[in-house]
């Protein structure tokens, strides 16, 4: 009778665990093959295009050096080419205590505290590391090639700004086209012509497109959180705009875009904490 009653409720037991029902994955939706041919060959033609305005990019900027040589021409060019062969010579310690007597005849002109020293440092970082590669060129040729380089990476920067506003690669290939061949900033960045002008605008780019890179919204984040890639971008941004300052006097136009940006964000209601 024990032996009953204890089968009895086991079996009762046995009767209330409910049964899991089989759980299936919902269907994969087909593969759509034309679509995915289409976004391939539309980011193989935009990487072709970038790769055409940045080979005109380079070969436009160098028809001086190409037609009269390797020669700093113009005026400002060559007192840039003067303080950055003192750097070289010197350090930087005392570059920024530089008082040249053969500027702004006859007081003279203290250099280091009346000078935007970004293209003097960077000329001379460049111009190091290319002996380090054991790819030595004279400081003269450096500083010649200098804008056609920058030339380059201001026309990569804003197509990668154009991409970023407009979510096309067919857009962000096509500004850089338009930017490569921009008379512009063809005569800002010409070989030869060793002015601010011509590293600064990679540094005007770069930094408006980071700062755009920086407010892109992640769908896994809600309430206007911070993204890592906010974080990394607005970072990269902050550096961009510091080698601005230390690159032109015209920084105070990335300063002013980039405060009238957000000030139209939050009038239009888009502000978050990125």
């Amino acid at each position: 009778s024990r032996r009953r009653t204890v089968e009895f409720a086991r079996s009762m037991a046995a009767d209330e665990v409910p049964k899991t029902e089989k759980v299936t994955a919902p269907p994969k939706e087909p593969t759509n093959y034309p679509a995915l041919a289409g976004r391939v060959a539309t980011l193989l033609i935009s990487c072709y295009i970038m790769w055409t305005a940045m080979k005109q990019a380079y070969f436009i900027r160098l028809f001086a050096i190409n037609t009269y040589g390797r020669v700093i021409h113009e005026f400002d060019p060559w007192f840039n080419f003067r303080a950055t062969q003192y750097l070289a010579d010197h350090g930087l310690d005392r570059f920024f205590k530089w008082y040249d007597y053969m500027s702004w005849y006859p007081l003279g002109r203290p250099v280091g505290t009346t000078i935007y020293p970004g293209m003097q440092m960077s000329s001379v970082f460049i111009w190091n590391a290319l002996s380090y590669f054991n790819r030595p060129m004279s400081l003269n040729d450096v500083c010649c090639f200098v804008p056609a380089w920058f030339g380059i990476s201001a026309t990569v920067f804003l197509g990668l700004l154009t991409g970023e506003c407009t979510q096309s690669y067919v857009s962000g290939a096509a500004a850089a086209l338009i930017m490569a061949i921009l008379p512009a900033h063809i005569m800002r960045s010409v070989g030869g012509g060793y002015d601010n002008e011509s590293i600064a605008l990679t540094a005007m780019c770069c930094t408006f497109f980071c700062w755009c890179r920086a407010l892109r919204p992640d769908p896994k984040k809600i309430n206007g959180e911070a993204t890592r890639d906010s974080v990394i971008f607005g970072t990269l941004c902050g550096f961009s705009y510091i080698y601005m300052v230390a690159a032109w006097g015209g920084y105070v136009f990335v300063l002013n875009m980039v405060g009238v940006h957000a000030a139209l964000l939050v009038l239009l209601g888009r502000y978050s904490s990125r």
